[in-house]
């Protein structure tokens, strides 16, 4: 019984964790923070280096240049901000690849993003994905700048 147990939290737990395919850096990090919350390190970007781009030896060090030098919140405090046309759908299949998000009320993402669907209450964060091995973002983020 313990080894069944052990057996499909290990299964969920790499479902979870292993990036998508196409998943840029940023996309997987920001589900990974809404999922797990963050802990004051770098472990989702280097959970996504180490399972997807790990000849980017140099990730820490620029994401430490844009201003992510301590812990994976940081990449979204100081490095890298929404687009202006990120792709956010209210669509069903948006549950199957994207990034769920709850409002507290129904929003018209037509207003918010430009993006003609209806006022939805629940929507989600689609990666437009990148080539295997990048560690750059994809084109719903935009690099903030800092001074």
């Amino acid at each position: 019984m313990e080894s069944e147990v052990r057996t499909i939290v290990d299964a969920a737990s790499s479902r979870i964790l292993t990036p998508r395919a196409g998943e840029c850096l940023v996309c997987y990090v920001f589900r990974q923070l809404g999922e797990f919350g963050c802990d004051g390190t770098h472990r989702f970007a280097l959970t996504f280096r180490d399972r997807t781009a790990p000849r980017a030896t140099a990730l820490m060090e620029r994401l430490g240049s844009m201003g992510a030098c301590c812990c994976d919140c940081e990449i979204f405090n100081n490095a890298y901000a929404f687009s202006s046309r990120p792709w956010i759908t209210g669509a069903a299949f948006g549950e199957a690849i994207g990034t769920g998000f709850e409002a507290q009320e129904p929003v018209d993402l037509r207003t918010e993003f430009g993006i003609n669907e209806p006022p939805a209450k629940t929507f989600y964060l689609c990666c437009q994905f990148v080539r295997r091995g990048s560690t750059q973002p994809c084109a719903n983020w935009t690099r903030m700048s800092r001074w």
